[in-house]
């Protein structure tokens, strides 16, 4: 089964539309070849709430610069406003030739993201724009053409249907799905602090995570001035990890939450040299944070990897969340025959016998460990804090 109808399947799962986004960036790979994607939700005045750049590197760029080109005629981002308005799709593309690649949009922001040529399109909802996708090549790839636009023209009321925000504001399988059942790493990166809480270091990209934990918006169409404060959950384990060393705590510095965007997992531990005794004073702290799929796109994608159909990788989901085959058909509108049938098919292709070897497979398989390669894992060290760089890249080569 072709991309595009797995791509359609997902967008009707009833994920959050945060980790709907995160989601379907691997299948608009397959669809339309590129190096990037940048998807948001945006509201009905046109500024960004939330966001998820494929590129990590991209959030730094954008909150520092991009907001200064909002209102130059002769930027791209001229045209943010009006394509908002009209639900557009493709307004870029006329802009990208000529003395494009001289101009101090191209320079500033596309060029330090190995991006060069665009595709932008808005996805409506009811008339109004409420997301937006931005897909990207680098200046050696050829530029998108109007067989990308129809393309993509064709997924935007499946990338509408999974965008929509739900009444509630909150998400049936939002609520279902167990978090200890967290799937691949799409995002991940490293702090390195002082006992007292003194950022030393941080790994390049580690923005989009900073705005998760601090639940910040990801607004980049005006300028937001930079937090100095490291988010609570940070503090926490800082607090846990250095309460164990003197006594004081006995809970291990590790957590775990479920956030729109997916699971979040925390770890801190002491950077201090083999066989030596971490202590509070002159040791470093490294707090690793990674954002994992949600627990239904984790499913749908190793059930789908498998040989799953898309109307088997629903019924799969639903039995990976230990459903009766009485609920999954009332819950998908099927027949429960056709649950029955779709969950034989379903064993056989996993090479189990039943909904718990099933979910075991899912949940414990090899897959889980897996990142979804170098599209998704985030960029090599490169962010400096001055002449403490060499002492934390030391750091981390002897951990």
């Amino acid at each position: 089964m072709g991309a595009v109808e797995h791509l359609k399947a997902l967008c009707c799962l009833g994920l959050p539309p945060e980790s709907a986004m995160v989601a379907v960036v691997p299948l608009l790979h397959e669809i339309i070849p590129r190096g990037g994607s940048r998807l948001a939700l945006v509201a009905p005045d046109a500024t960004i709430t939330t966001g998820y750049p494929e590129n990590p590197e991209s959030c730094a760029v954008f909150r520092e610069r991009l907001w200064r080109f909002m209102d130059d005629p002769a930027s791209l981002m001229s045209l943010w406003v009006p394509g908002v308005r009209a639900v557009s799709i493709g307004w870029t593309l006329h802009r990208q030739g000529g003395d494009y690649l001289q101009s101090g949009y191209y320079r500033e922001i596309e060029a330090p993201l190995d991006s060069c040529w665009l595709l932008d399109a808005m996805i409506g909802d009811d008339g109004r724009t409420i997301a937006f996708v931005s897909l990207t090549r680098p200046r050696s790839a050829r530029p998108f053409m109007a067989d990308d636009v129809q393309r993509l023209d064709g997924l935007r009321p499946w990338l509408a249907h999974a965008f929509r925000r739900s009444p509630s504001g909150h998400s049936r399988l939002e609520d279902e799905a167990p978090i200890a059942t967290a799937g691949a790493t799409v995002l991940s990166g490293q702090v390195v602090l002082t006992s007292c809480g003194r950022l030393i270091y941080q790994t390049s990209g580690l923005d989009p995570l900073l705005f998760i934990l601090a639940g910040e918006p990801t607004n980049y169409t005006r300028y937001v001035p930079v937090g100095d404060r490291l988010p609570a959950p940070i503090l926490k384990l800082l607090r846990q990890i250095t309460g164990a060393a003197n006594g004081s705590c006995n809970t291990p510095p590790r957590m775990q939450s479920s956030t729109a965007y997916g699971v979040l997992t925390l770890e801190a531990k002491w950077l201090v040299p083999a066989g030596t005794l971490p202590g509070p004073k002159g040791c470093l702290i490294a707090v690793t944070i990674e954002l994992r799929e949600h627990p239904a796109a984790h499913a749908a994608r190793v059930l789908r990897e498998s040989g799953a159909t898309p109307a088997q990788t629903k019924v799969g989901i639903h039995l990976a969340f230990g459903k009766s085959r009485l609920e999954i058909a009332d819950e998908l509108g099927l027949q429960i025959s056709s649950v029955a049938d779709h969950s034989k098919k379903l064993y056989q292709i996993l090479d189990v016998h039943n909904s718990t070897e099933l979910a075991t497979k899912i949940w414990l398989g090899k897959t889980q460990n897996e990142t979804r390669g170098s599209r998704l894992s985030s960029p090599p060290v490169s962010i400096a804090y001055g002449a403490r760089n060499a002492r934390a890249e030391s750091i981390f080569g002897s951990s």
